[in-house]
């Protein structure tokens, strides 16, 4: 899968066209702690969406994995700027 062309809320104001979007992974870990965090942003309004993963908020059977990108569903990325074109 590739990177969506559009914000997931659907509230970016370009109708008429894919939007410009950039992405951005961040990964933290201190002690037992991780944090996974994913952000999609339209680089011409500003419009983003951020979704956040805590090991200590998250089940132990949860399906969800925080290491897998929640817009474009890729797995193995490395943490930074754009990972999926990485």
């Amino acid at each position: 899968m590739s990177r969506p062309t559009t914000v997931p809320s659907g509230k970016c104001p370009h109708p008429d066209g894919p939007c410009p979007m950039t992405c951005k992974y961040n990964h933290f870990e201190s002690g037992d702690l991780v944090i996974d965090a994913w952000e999609l942003k339209c680089s011409d309004c500003g419009l983003r969406e951020t979704i956040g993963f805590r090991s200590d908020e998250m089940e132990a059977d949860d399906p969800v994995d925080p290491r897998q990108c929640p817009f474009c569903m890729a797995k193995d990325l490395k943490p930074g700027p754009n990972p999926c074109e990485g």
